[in-house]
């Protein structure tokens, strides 16, 4: 029996319902149905059950997810591998440049912030806050999803861009694939990626892929700060060498029972 054949009906619509909800916030039995293509009797069953076990909250006519994915995102979160041994290399970062740093994972064509952490006097933290919530849709124009696609297959790549396009942030953004590539494969031989304002106007990043003992790409580290201060060679030259310094304290970490102490 294949696993389409096995997949169970009302489980799919209640994931539908859920995914409604988180993508579009708070939402009504009708505007859920339109969404999801389901009945309102069927959505308004399926609400009630998730209701009862604390995966959505109700508010008047409105639903919302439920104070019940909090705990099982962390305990999701702090069984990662990734996020246990670069913690503290994110911490690190986040300080001694008064950065915005960032440990993010790849997942079917998305970016997921795993940990994030801000300097003191980091700027753009409202920014990185709203973002927070959802998957990075487009990797092409973030320092960390960049250092992430130069180190997957060229067939993945293909994929990816296919499926989520390569759409313009700022008037910095590469929209060519063709002149992605050159900058994968740039990527690839200095060891790190740079975001020069490609997501937002003022704001650079610099990021690093962390690699398993297979060779592949297992996720990155990033950080961020404002492009008016991190000008000239020298400067990219120390913040590429501390990206690439914690990437790689990350991958010791993960293949040491110490680094999880």
């Amino acid at each position: 029996m294949s696993d389409e054949t096995r997949r169970i009906q009302s489980v799919d619509r209640a994931f539908q319902i859920l995914r409604q909800i988180s993508e579009n916030g708070c939402s009504s039995i009708l505007e859920i149905s339109e969404e999801v293509g389901l009945s309102p009797g069927t959505v308004h069953t399926h609400l009630a059950t998730l209701k009862s076990k604390g995966f959505v909250q109700q508010e008047g006519k409105k639903y919302k997810l439920g104070m019940e994915f909090i705990p099982f995102s962390e305990r999701a979160r702090s069984q990662t591998d990734l996020f246990r041994a670069g913690k503290t290399e994110i911490e690190k970062l986040a300080h001694e440049y008064d950065a915005v740093a960032h440990l993010i994972t790849e997942y079917q064509g998305k970016t997921l912030i795993l940990y994030e952490m801000f300097g003191k006097d980091a700027i753009g933290k409202e920014v990185h806050t709203k973002k927070r919530d959802a998957p990075q849709v487009h990797t092409h124009c973030t320092a960390g999803g960049k250092a992430i696609l130069a180190h997957l297959p060229e067939s993945r790549v293909d994929q990816i861009i296919e499926q989520q396009g390569l759409p313009a942030y700022t008037s910095h953004t590469i929209t060519d694939k063709n002149a992605l590539y050159e900058e994968l494969e740039q990527i690839r031989d200095q060891r790190y990626a740079v975001n020069n304002e490609e997501v937002v106007y003022g704001n650079q990043g610099i990021g690093a892929p962390i690699i398993d003992e297979h060779e592949s790409v297992i996720g990155a580290i990033s950080i961020s700060g404002p492009a008016n201060n991190w000008q000239g060679k020298q400067l990219e030259d120390e913040l590429a060498k501390a990206v690439i310094r914690s990437a790689n304290n990350i991958e010791i970490n993960i293949h040491t029972e110490t680094g999880f102490l």
